[in-house]
């Protein structure tokens, strides 16, 4: 079946009027021959109302115009201009002062088209604004993974003696959910450490966790704790005081 607004004919006065006045008024252009002043409003009013000229009685006629006589801030000479200029155009250019009623009305297909146009701009801005978001949120989280992995070596490079220090410096990068897991992987390598085990399972806050490691430093024998020195890997100068 074929649609309403592609029909030959119309169903819309006004619709009808305006493919005819476009089809004369291109004729006459084709064959060379004299336009009048706004030659396209005045032949789709012949057509539409019986006569060229535009005045009340024809302006009332135009669907989606509404006009009201006793409205001074515009005038129907405007008005014939701006329907010369929407009908020139097919439909594309809707000029004040008519609204965008008498595009619809007259040029349906082109309100469609500029719907349709309008969403899929609308589509596009959304799926750039989506990609841009999910860039921002791999580059966040190719950032965070980042700054965990520095946290992890700058962390194996430390002793139960000098962790505290490792907290103090990441709690301003990370959060200590995230060191905390770090953390019980480190701690698995000293044997001053296991008695920590139990703390792993509970709900101790994580500072606390740490406080809890300068009670067992203290009471860490030296032997111990300087085992647990050469467990780090970064002695070289030690070892060359021993050589």
């Amino acid at each position: 079946m074929i649609p309403a607004n592609r029909t030959l004919v119309t169903f819309c006065p006004a619709r009808q009027a305006a493919l005819q006045a476009i089809v004369e008024v291109e004729q006459r252009s084709a064959d060379g021959r004299h336009l009048s002043e706004n030659p396209y409003a005045r032949a789709f009013l012949r057509r539409l109302a019986g006569s060229s000229r535009i005045n009340t009685r024809a302006a009332q006629q135009i669907p989606g115009l509404s006009w009201n006589p006793g409205y001074r801030m515009t005038s129907l000479k405007q008005v014939e201009e701006a329907l010369n200029t929407l009908i020139h155009t097919h439909g594309e250019h809707c000029p004040l002062p008519l609204p965008v009623d008498v595009q619809a009305a007259i040029f349906p297909e082109i309100t469609w088209q500029h719907t349709e146009r309008a969403g899929r701009r609308s589509d596009l801005r959304l799926h750039k604004a989506y990609r841009q978001e999910a860039k921002k949120e791999a580059q966040d989280c190719l950032k965070r993974q980042n700054l965990l992995d520095r946290a992890g070596i700058a962390l194996n490079f430390c002793s139960p003696e000098n962790v505290q220090v490792w907290y103090s410096a990441w709690q301003r990068e990370l959060e200590d959910h995230e060191l905390q897991s770090l953390f019980w992987r480190w701690q698995r390598r000293f044997t001053s450490l296991k008695a920590m085990d139990w703390m792993r399972y509970s709900d101790e806050p994580f500072w606390s966790v740490m406080n809890e490691i300068r009670f067992i430093v203290s009471e860490t024998p030296e032997s111990v704790r300087e085992a647990e020195r050469w467990m780090v890997p970064n002695k070289l100068r030690d070892q060359r005081a021993v050589l």
